[in-house]
């Protein structure tokens, strides 16, 4: 602190003499005279899909953030929400809506309504919950609520756009002998950006979301219902158990559009594609018709670990109405709904885990939720995962 200070008064006393011989500049010298701010602001016009254009206002910070952090519990829009009508999707034809069927007493937006019957799928039956014995490792068909397949279980919500639970960024490995190393979540050019309609005259705040240009690292988290849009990239093995014997045959590859209003992911033919299937695993899985008959079940509670390859599709956003945000470093995220909502993925910088279903950790010893995950392996190569910044180091 007494450093800080020292530093500061230096500054000011600097700044101080330097203002008190300040000359003005031509305007050919203003021209030759270069700088870099931190903020970076931006106002555009963006064409909306249903309604009127939006001027959009980003503010984006010239920094990059390294975060290793635990969080119990994200709860995010609490209030309610008619569900929706018409479900055509998904297993049954009935576990994704729509909304082209609006009920008649419903006058309101009906963009607000649930995209799961009922709302948040909770209610359904239990068999509903389960992981797919085709695409996780976890010995057959297990239940969400299952704690021994799926530690910190399973709490759905229908009351809320948003329920994370032991969310964390960043990983904690064990390098032996006591020694743990904290890997970092790393967020380059973090910003705001402020959605106003100003087609009435009066300029109206609409819609806020908040992101970064760049987001790479480890995220986990149980994901008990969530709104929004997550696409992630799958790669998964597939096991066969003959008389307790484990038969590999052969991998499947696919990215697929898992999210929604209040849901915790249904597969949809009419939003997957099936990138490759090697192996025998191709007489059970021929074409997205016969994947969700192997995994009619929900699919994002069991995605646990998600990796983000240095994407630029990961935001949070809260909006009155459905907007389409502007484009960051080349990329236009898909339309956002009403309310709370989380993208991530859309531009291939999303890999889930879907395999291995664990949550990654990232609490050391003695820390309460350490038993629960210390013994799961951490993904991927240390190596080649975010290292905290030498940011002081010429080197």
């Amino acid at each position: 602190m007494r450093t800080f200070i020292i530093i500061t008064l230096l500054t000011l006393l600097s700044t101080h003499s330097v203002a008190m011989g300040m000359t003005p500049l031509s305007e050919e010298e203003m021209a030759s005279t270069y700088g870099q701010a931190i903020f970076e602001i931006t106002d555009q016009l963006v064409a909306q899909p249903d309604g009127a254009d939006l001027n959009l206002l980003r503010l984006t910070m010239g920094a990059r953030i390294e975060i290793n952090a635990n969080i119990e519990e994200l709860t995010m829009g609490r209030y309610w929400r008619p569900e929706g009508t018409n479900c055509t999707g998904g297993p049954g034809g009935d576990k994704v809506c729509y909304n082209n069927n609006p009920p008649a007493s419903y006058t309101d937006n009906i963009n607000w309504a649930c995209t799961a019957k009922p709302c948040g799928s909770v209610g359904l039956g239990d068999d509903n919950y389960k992981s797919s014995a085709l695409t996780h490792n976890t010995g057959g068909e297990k239940s969400f609520f299952d704690e021994s397949a799926f530690p910190g279980g399973f709490q759905p919500d229908g009351g809320v756009d948003i329920k994370l639970r032991d969310l964390t960024l960043g990983q904690v490995i064990n390098r032996g002998n006591g020694v743990y190393e904290m890997l970092p979540f790393v967020q380059e050019n973090p910003y705001f950006e402020f959605a106003f309609d100003d087609s009435s005259g009066v300029r109206k705040l609409v819609g806020f979301r908040m992101g970064a240009e760049n987001a790479s690292g480890y995220q986990g988290n149980i994901i008990d219902v969530i709104s929004g849009f997550i696409r992630p990239t799958i790669t998964a093995d597939v096991r066969f158990n003959l008389l307790g014997i484990n038969l590999n045959l052969g991998r499947i590859e696919l990215e697929a559009f898992l999210g929604g209003v209040r849901t915790i992911g249904w597969l949809d033919t009419a939003t997957l594609d099936l990138i490759n299937v090697t192996g025998a695993a191709g007489l059970l899985v021929s074409n997205p018709d016969a994947l969700l008959e192997q995994s009619p079940h929900g699919q994002l509670f069991p995605v646990q670990s998600n990796f983000l390859d240095n994407t630029n599709a990961f935001f949070f956003s809260v909006g009155t109405r459905s907007i389409q945000w502007s484009e960051i470093a080349g990329f236009s995220p898909e339309v956002t709904n009403p309310g709370f909502w989380i993208n991530l993925g859309g531009d291939g910088g999303l890999v889930a885990r879907t395999q291995e279903g664990q949550h990654p950790n990232n609490y050391f010893p003695g820390h309460p939720k350490f038993a629960l995950y210390g013994s799961n392996t951490n993904y991927g190569n240390p190596a080649t995962l975010p290292k905290w910044s030498q940011t002081y180091n010429n080197n």
